[in-house]
């Protein structure tokens, strides 16, 4: 290890702690090995921690870990200083291993098993994280147990890192390093948000979610009963339309509530035919003896000896309603004419949807179920119906290669940013029906949200936290959760068009770093171009700007003139036009990126500035390969900001993608945002020299909470919705899905 011999001493360190989900850790164990010494520490701290880690953290001294910000995250737990020098082996495999796929994972045991090295298997170590994660309290026999398998990975770690470091670049690993510990703080700080009005759509999200479609879809009218649409030449259908219109009620509700009678008689019909048919075989005289009766003149009436048979059936089958059937020893004359009458008559038929008196009854239920109610119609997304709203309004749709319109979330999700008042709230709610689970959000006792960042787990470097667990990752109207404490406020400080800046920056192109700092990149194109007048702006030419904003962000990972096309739905043609005029204009750019592209194939690897590489394999696209330096040198910018910021002491709550949530006292937040403003143009011009890129803040302070516009309007449209069922479960109301309720018919 000779690349490491500037340093006085190499720690290897890992910790056991337990953390449930929204948590900070709570440290259980500690064991680090010095590696030159072979000097060993164990530690149980869970009970009596010391104040200082039992290994030493200054600038000569390397730290070496696994995933290290867990290490880190317990060192803040325990109020121990962070050390100065690290390098996380999970960081370096997984720049190693960046675009390949390992077939063990990327956890130590797979750093492991890629390297030939042994390790404990998967069903030795599943036994002890386990236990760590069960908590306390620990006998005497597991406390060591979690000490040795402690130790194991620390014996692991220096293996893997004697195996590794020549493949290791230093200085850059140790970057990388220093972002563990910015991933660690930022963890920990966690993102404020509203817990009661969590608790809330929780405990009502079923109900919320059936309501959602009916309220949204109003301005719309692209949902239909999952039933199917009603069919005015049916006898059902003619019956209901007309009355739905002479009683001005809903057709759809008024059509459900008739065959919700019509099943819940089925019901009820079902099981008085058992008794029925129970008394048939009682008494003897079963249907086909009924008939033969009347047929001679005669009926049940003639029939003798039922008074036993009816006490006995009214004491079993009340809803025959033949009586209470007295005492054993007493007869109830009424049950034995009761049965008679009821035996004489042929069972009786069950009618018809339309029958008017299933369709009266159905408007009166309708009628007594209007006002705050829930609506009670399961519906359906209706393609053709879309198709005709968006020929209605002229919205050109992205189409699959076989004509169909395309209906993934991406399309949908790049529709609404073009379309945000036509298309935007369709696109939340179906991402919402689909993909929100609002159960698996992590939210600590302190009311924050926590999610383990999932540093480098992209092929650019890029963090990926948990979609479901992680506040930002459903849809975006359920940001609005987020709030600050009293006093206090949050900013979010994003990059201003990061990738193209990036893009015009390295690829040394001046007309994109003109377009970059006009502060409207698409519109200057546009202009250029001669696609829009030289006094546009975002207001006037719009539908326009969004165009030309797919074009000039699509061109960065190699979007095609048939993938513009579908994008927007456009002629091929036109998408073909669009994208020469794009070449013509920033002729030095598309000869970097094609220049890009042909190094990655020849060498069979990319790399950014700081060093995280992407390998070529026979999987990788051309349309990745020319996105990778933009996402890549994105995402060192990301983490250099981090770095910095959190040295400084800025409360920084989390990233996304290339922003940041900051927090603090309500009278520090304009100081404090400007101090991470300046903590993001320095990592942009160390990563971009002479090129700083543009920041945009938006504040929230205290009782205010977070919005993004995207999602005004469903977030206004949910909290509604929630004050009526809290308004109609306090009332007694029945607030279940899936029907009308029995006890209305």
């Amino acid at each position: 290890m000779d690349s490491l011999h500037h340093f006085r001493e190499v720690w290897a360190v890992d910790f056991e702690f337990t953390a449930p989900p929204g948590h900070r850790p709570k440290p259980l164990c500690v064991v680090a090995r010095e590696l030159r010494s072979g000097r060993l520490v164990e530690r149980w701290i869970c009970d009596d921690p010391p104040a200082h880690p039992p290994y030493p953290t200054g600038d000569d001294v390397l730290v070496v870990a696994y995933y290290a910000s867990a290490e880190w995250s317990c060192h803040l737990a325990l109020g121990w200083p962070m050390p100065a020098r690290i390098i996380d082996l999970y960081a370096e495999f997984a720049n190693l291993t960046s675009g390949k796929r390992p077939s063990t994972g990327r956890g130590l045991l797979g750093a492991l098993t890629y390297h030939g090295l042994p390790a404990l298997d998967a069903v030795e170590k599943a036994p002890m994280r386990d236990l760590a994660i069960r908590g306390g309290p620990f006998s005497a026999a597991e406390r060591i147990a979690l000490v040795e398998y402690c130790r194991a990975d620390v014996d692991s770690l220096a293996r893997l890192l004697s195996t590794m470091i020549e493949k290791i670049d230093v200085p850059r690993a140790l970057l990388r390093g220093r972002y563990t510990v910015a991933v660690a703080r930022m963890e920990s700080q966690g993102i404020p948000l509203d817990a009661d009005t969590l608790m809330r759509l929780q405990n009502s999200w079923q109900a919320i979610k059936s309501q959602l479609i009916f309220a949204i879809d109003k301005a719309y009218g692209v949902f239909i009963p999952v039933r199917g649409e009603l069919d005015p030449t049916t006898r059902f259908g003619s019956a209901i339309i007309e009355s739905a219109k002479e009683y001005d009620l809903d057709p759809d509700a008024l059509a459900e509530a008739a065959e919700a009678i019509v099943r819940a008689e089925r019901e009820m019909r079902r099981s008085r035919s058992e008794a029925i048919h129970a008394a048939r075989a009682a008494t003897g005289l079963t249907a086909t003896r009924t008939t033969e009766l009347r047929g001679a003149g005669h009926g049940c009436f003639d029939v003798h000896g039922l008074d036993e048979p009816a006490r006995e059936l009214a004491q079993t089958f009340p809803m025959l309603g033949l009586g209470a059937g007295i005492g054993p020893m007493e007869l109830d004359g009424d049950s034995t004419e009761a049965i008679r009458n009821l035996l004489n008559e042929p069972d009786p038929s069950a009618l018809p949807r339309h029958h008017p008196d299933i369709v009266r009854r159905a408007v009166t239920l309708v009628v007594a179920d209007r006002g705050p109610r829930l609506r009670r119609v399961p519906l359906r997304f209706s393609v053709t119906r879309w198709a005709a709203y968006l020929a209605e309004n002229n919205i050109p749709w992205p189409r699959l290669a076989s004509g169909e319109l395309a209906l993934d979330d991406d399309s949908f999700r790049e529709m609404a940013r073009l379309y945000p008042v036509k298309v935007g709230p369709i696109r939340e709610l179906r991402h919402t029906l689909g993909q929100m689970r609002l159960n698996e959000l992590s939210v600590g006792p302190d009311d924050r949200n926590r999610v383990l960042l999932s540093m480098f787990s992209s092929k650019t470097g890029r963090n990926q936290p948990s979609n479901s667990k992680f506040i930002f990752g459903p849809s975006c109207w359920l940001r609005s959760l987020i709030r600050p404490e009293v006093g206090r406020a949050l900013a979010y400080v994003d990059w201003s068009a990061q990738e193209l800046g990036i893009a015009a920056a390295l690829s040394d192109d001046d007309r994109m770093k003109e377009a970059y700092r006009s502060g409207d990149p698409y519109l200057w194109f546009g202009r250029f171009a001669g696609r829009v007048p030289v006094d546009a702006t975002k207001k006037t030419h719009g539908t326009e700007r969004d165009l030309l904003k797919v074009v000039m962000l699509g061109v960065l990972y190699g979007l095609s003139d048939v993938g513009l096309a579908r994008r927007l739905g456009i002629p091929q043609a036109y998408g073909r036009e669009l994208l020469s005029l794009h070449r013509q204009t920033f002729r030095h750019y598309w000869r970097w990126s094609d220049g890009i592209q042909d190094r990655a194939i020849l060498t069979n690897r990319l790399q950014t500035v700081f060093g995280w590489s992407v390998h070529v394999g026979p999987d990788t696209t051309s349309t990745s390969l020319r996105n990778f330096p933009m996402q890549a040198h994105g995402a060192e910018m990301m983490r250099l900001a981090a770095c910095i910021a959190t040295e400084r002491g800025i409360e920084v709550c989390c990233p996304v993608h290339d922003a940041f949530l900051i927090e603090a006292p309500m009278d520090r937040i304009e100081s404090e945002t400007e101090r991470m403003r300046a903590a993001m143009q320095e990592a942009s011009e160390l990563v971009l020299p002479g090129f700083p890129l543009r920041t945009d803040t938006k504040t929230i302070r205290y009782p205010d909470r977070y919005s993004d516009e995207r999602g005004c309007v469903m977030w206004e449209l949910v909290l509604s919705l929630l004050g009526e069922l809290d308004d109609l479960t306090a009332s007694g109301e029945d607030v279940s899905v899936g029907g009308y309720p029995s006890p209305l018919i």
